[in-house]
C-alpha cells in the first residue's frame, strides 16, 4: 500500500500396459477426479478479512492427513493484538470431483470459520472464502499453498518477473495494491512498481525493493517489500510446488497497524498466454469492500474462447446481507502474451468492478485486484482457479 504494500508387436503391447499402468495409478490428477487424499501434506493459508476484531490478516500452517483433517497453527495480526493459537484444526468438509468443495478452520472456542473452496488442477493451491450465513459479521478470504513435497525449492528458482497483489489496512485505511518486480537469481528486485488504490487515493511509486530475505527447502519464508523512505513490510511467504506463484501475509509484530495479505504470480515466460487458454469453469474467491462496507464474495463463470461469461453466478456475504445473483458478466477486456492484463465483472445494473489480473504459467489460476480510480471506494482482491 501507499505509505506503509504442470518394433515388435510385443514391444507395443509392453509400451501400452506401460501407459495403461500410468494412467491407473494417476487417475485423480489425471482426470479431475478430486479426491481428499489428493491435499494431503503441508499447506501454508494466507487469510485477509474483517472479524469481531474488525480487519485482520492471518496465517494458518496445517498438515492434511489423507482423510483431509489437520491440526492447525492459527496466527492473527490485528486490531485486537497479535495472538498464536495452537491445536486448531482445519478440515475438508466437502470435496466434489471437479475440485470445489468447503472446508472449516476452528479459532478457538467457540469459534470458527467455515470456507468455500476451490482447489487447482494440480492440487498445490486452494482459494477459500467465508460466504456463509452461520458467520455474521465474519468476511474472510484466502489463498493456501502446499510446501513442496519434494523439498528442493532455492531461491534461483523465483528468478523472474511477477505481479502481486495485495489487500490490506495501514496508514491510510483499508486499500488495494498491485506491485510488478523481477526478482533476480539472488531474489532481490530493485524495480519494484506499486500501484496503490486507498483512502490517501491513487498512486503509483516506482525504485521500491522487494526481497526474499529467507527461503526453506519447502518453499516457506519470509520476504520485504519497500514502499518509500521508513516504509517497509515483512511478508510470510509460501512458495508453490511449481514455482509459478507464492502467498504472503504481514503477521509482523514489528509492523503494528499494518495487516496485509496476497498472492504473487509469476509473469509466463513463454509469453503464449490467450484468450482460449482460459475457456472452462472457473471459482473466484473475493474480498473487499464497497457500497455493502465490507464482504466476502463468491463467483462462478464459464469462459469461452473469447474471454467471457455471461453466466457468472455471485453469492455475496456483506453488510447489506447475505444474496445470490445470476446472470452477470466476466469478461477479460485485456490479455498480454504474459497472462497479465484486466478484467471486470458486473454486479447488477450500474455496477461493476475493473480488475487488473495475472494469469498463472499453467493458466490454472489467476489473481484479481481492484485498483481502478474508476471505482473510488471500491477496494477488491481475489484469486480464480479452473475448475
Amino acid at each position: 500500500m501507499n505509505n506503509h504494500r504442470q518394433i515388435s508387436r510385443l514391444a507395443v503391447l509392453g509400451v501400452l500396459s506401460l501407459v495403461t499402468v500410468i494412467s491407473l495409478t494417476t487417475l485423480s490428477s489425471a482426470t479431475g477426479n478430486f479426491v481428499k487424499s489428493d491435499l494431503a501434506g503441508t499447506w501454508q493459508i494466507a487469510l485477509r478479512g474483517t472479524t469481531g476484531c474488525g480487519f485482520v490478516s492471518m496465517q494458518a500452517n496445517v498438515t492434511l492427513n489423507s482423510a483431509g483433517t489437520g491440526t492447525a497453527s492459527l496466527q492473527t495480526h490485528g486490531a485486537c493484538g497479535d495472538s498464536t493459537l495452537t491445536g486448531q484444526t482445519f478440515t475438508i468438509n466437502s470435496l466434489a470431483s471437479n475440485g470445489s468443495g468447503t472446508a472449516g478452520l476452528s479459532c478457538g472456542t467457540g469459534c470458527g470459520w467455515t470456507f468455500n473452496i476451490q482447489v487447482s488442477p494440480d492440487r498445490s493451491k486452494i482459494n477459500l472464502v467465508d460466504v456463509s450465513t452461520l458467520d455474521p459479521g465474519n468476511y474472510l478470504e484466502g489463498v493456501a499453498i502446499l510446501g513442496s513435497p519434494a523439498g528442493d525449492i532455492v531461491t534461483s528458482d523465483l528468478t523472474g518477473s511477477w505481479q502481486m497483489t495485495i489487500y490490506g489496512q495501514g496508514g491510510c485505511g483499508i486499500g488495494t495494491s498491485v506491485v510488478t518486480f523481477t526478482l533476480n537469481s539472488s531474489g532481490v528486485a530493485n524495480n519494484a512498481t506499486s500501484t496503490s488504490h486507498n483512502g490517501c487515493g491513487d498512486t503509483t511509486t516506482s525504485g521500491n525493493t522487494f526481497t526474499i530475505q529467507s527461503l526453506n527447502s519447502n518453499g516457506s519464508g519470509t520476504a520485504g517489500l519497500s514502499c518509500g523512505t521508513g516504509c517497509g513490510f515483512t511478508f510470510n511467504i509460501q512458495v508453490s510446488p511449481d514455482r509459478s506463484s507464492f502467498d504472503a501475509v504481514d503477521v509482523s509484530s514489528t509492523n503494528p497497524g499494518n495487516f496485509l495479505a496476497g498472492l504473487a504470480v509469476n509473469n509466463s515466460t513463454a509469453g503464449k498466454i490467450v484468450n482460449p487458454n482460459l475457456a472452462g469453469k472457473w471459482q473466484a474467491a473475493i474480498y473487499g469492500q464497497g457500497g455493502c462496507g465490507v464482504g466476502s464474495v463468491l463467483v462462478t463463470f464459464t469462459l469461452n474462447t473469447k474471454g467471457v461469461a455471461t453466466n457468472a453466478s455471485t453469492t455475496s456475504h456483506s453488510g447489506c446481507g447475505d444474496t445470490t445473483t445470476t446472470g452477470n458478466t466476466f469478461t477479460i477486456q485485456s490479455l498480454n502474451s504474459n497472462g497479465s492484463g484486466t478484467a471486470g465483472l458486473s454486479c447488477g445494473t450500474g455496477c461493476g468492478f475493473t480488475y487488473n489480473i495475472q494469469v498463472s504459467p499453467d493458466r490454472s489460476t489467476f489473481s484479481l485486484v481492484d485498483v481502478s480510480p474508476a471505482n473510488p471506494a471500491n477496494y477488491q482482491i481475489g484469486t480464480a482457479i479452473h475448475q
